[in-house]
């Protein structure tokens, strides 16, 4: 057992609850909780070697779901108090961590740290407790990336909404803070209730092959995949009664999962949500916490329900993710805000990830994947860099009228156009790789789909631009503005020195993907021994339009 995976998750949590229990007294525990996020950003550092040194994927394993390093006691194995079809259910507690759940538990560390950092200088108001609900939203967003059980992975997914609603209402920047945290509540309920049935629904088919019956995913995949084999042996009678069994599992998963990942037109309660909370706060949720939908896609929809997904939802889904990026963009072309400007910067970049998912083969999955982490890294820039604007303005909101920044501050316009250009997927940046893959992989099932995607890189990198010309440089160049608060200057040194490493991360896998891709091939692998003969097995004329596409 690799217990670097528990320390992981306890360390941030056992920090933001000593913080948070302090009381009056946890303002001197601020620079522990610094310290805590650092250090957990290092065991995220170990989480990646280890996984990339760790046990590939078996080629003659059945399991589609797999780990590189895992963590399973045997002392928390139990007889949960429900049964299903008569049949009991056991659960073992199993923490596992595979290339790509590596890749979000870096993102985590990444993230977290630092949005700690900024808050030193942008929250001013209970600090210690901003900072102890940051650190238990990170522990509870590690154990999301690292369960290997259905239990878990479920408790984890529910428990970080508590410190998120906290967050949102508590240090939100406008008197529709509440408003905006009650609909955010809202909204995760009405996608909890779907997905714990379709959960439910997963361990009542495993009940008929199993006694006792599993929540354990690396089982559940294994029997998922060995169904899809003798369904294709029987001939397409057995297939299609395969695909309707899953189909009603699929759709409460993807109405749950589809929720947080703020696909159309489940989208509504991110804008709200965006424009209120604290740019750092913002940059928790859009960098990490709007990727569980598509981690849980990921995990449990794609190794679970193949059939069910390529049947019907895969084209539904993929549509839906190519409308979300032009959307996203005309909406952020028409926007001043640039709070509203960035969060349907967001849906729209999403929308890439929804695209390669939904194309259910290596390139399409492994573009989606790496994007993940790219538009996350990208999008906490952007949303920190906008909390330091908005900190040099009195903490009120900017507007892309607030023209010719860039003479004012050099560093944080160089930062931004750096960041803006990366979204924009410059070829060099990290946001290519993950869209071109996306795109390519697309491009093998639907190139109408792809057509439109095309459509929203030029878009975006419209508005990136727009974005640069009018709030840094102004309409003709020139400064219209004294600086905005006196005293405060251009990017702090503490700041600077984070932005910049977010920036080399970007320029590292904008020009050596191989080595984050290296990583998570063996778990693409796995998922397309049975994603991609689904795909192939619902929809026949793949081949050909494949074909066509590159003619």
């Amino acid at each position: 057992m690799d217990y670097l995976i528990p320390i992981t998750i306890l360390l941030p949590l056992l920090s933001g609850l000593a913080i948070f229990l302090a009381g009056y007294q946890g303002r001197k525990l601020v620079p522990f909780g610094i310290a805590a996020s650092l250090a957990t950003l290092l065991l995220s550092v170990g989480v990646v070697y280890s996984t990339f040194n760790g046990a590939k994927a078996d080629p003659n394993s059945l399991a589609t779901v797999g780990s590189a390093i895992e963590f399973a006691p045997s002392w928390l194995r139990i007889q949960l108090p429900v049964s299903i079809a008569n049949h009991p259910v056991r659960w073992q507690l199993q923490f596992g961590v595979d290339g790509i759940g590596a890749l979000m538990v870096l993102l985590t560390g990444i993230v977290t740290a630092a949005v700690c950092i900024f808050s030193l200088q942008q929250i001013r108001d209970r600090l210690h407790q901003y900072i102890a609900l940051i650190l238990i939203s990170e522990s509870m967003l590690m154990g999301v990336f690292m369960s290997m059980d259905l239990v878990s992975f479920y408790l984890f997914f529910e428990a970080v909404l508590l410190p998120l609603i906290l967050l949102i209402n508590g240090w939100g920047n406008s008197k529709e803070a509440l408003s905006a945290s009650r609909k955010f509540l809202l909204f995760t309920l009405a996608g909890s209730v779907p997905m714990v049935i379709g959960f439910i629904g997963i361990a009542l088919q495993s009940a008929s092959i199993t006694n006792p019956s599993t929540v354990d995913l690396e089982v559940l995949s294994a029997m998922a995949n060995q169904q899809q084999t003798e369904a294709v042996a029987g001939g397409a009678e057995l297939v299609s009664t395969l695909a309707t069994n899953q189909q009603w599992i699929l759709w409460l998963l993807l109405l749950g999962f589809g929720i947080k990942l703020a696909v159309l037109p489940l989208h509504t309660w991110l804008p709200s949500t965006y424009a209120v909370a604290n740019p750092n706060t913002t940059a928790l949720i859009a960098s990490v916490v709007a990727k569980l939908g598509v981690f849980g896609i990921v995990r449990i929809v794609l190794p679970l329900t193949p059939i069910g997904l390529a049947s019907e939802a895969q084209i539904l889904f993929a549509s839906l993710g190519a409308i979300a990026i032009v959307y996203g963009a005309f909406v952020a072309l028409s926007q001043s805000d640039l709070r509203k400007v960035f969060a349907y910067s967001s849906i729209s970049h999403m929308g890439f990830v929804t695209v390669g998912l939904m194309s259910l083969n290596t390139e399409g999955m492994s573009g989606a994947a790496i994007q993940m982490f790219n538009h996350g890294i990208i999008t906490c820039a952007m949303f920190l860099l906008l909390g330091m604007l908005e900190q040099r303005r009195a903490n009120l909101t900017f507007t892309m009228e607030d023209l010719g920044m860039a003479a004012l501050y050099p560093r944080i316009s160089v930062l931004l156009i750096f960041f803006t250009l990366a979204g924009a997927g410059l070829p060099g940046l990290n946001g290519f790789v993950g869209e071109l893959l996306a795109m390519m992989g697309m491009t093998r099932v639907n190139a109408a789909i792809t057509a439109i995607a095309v459509l929203g890189t030029v878009l975006g990198a419209w508005y990136g631009l727009r974005i640069v010309q009018r709030l840094m440089f102004g309409s003709d160049g020139h400064s219209k503005h004294k600086p905005l608060i006196e005293g405060q200057g251009d990017c702090a040194s503490l700041e600077l020195t984070t932005l910049a490493f977010m920036a080399i991360v970007c320029v590292y896998i904008g020009v050596r993907p191989a080595g984050p891709m290296k990583m998570i091939e063996p778990d693409i692998a796995r998922l397309v021994k049975v994603t991609e003969p689904a795909s192939k097995i619902m929809h026949p004329d793949v081949d050909t339009l494949a074909q066509t596409a590159a003619k």
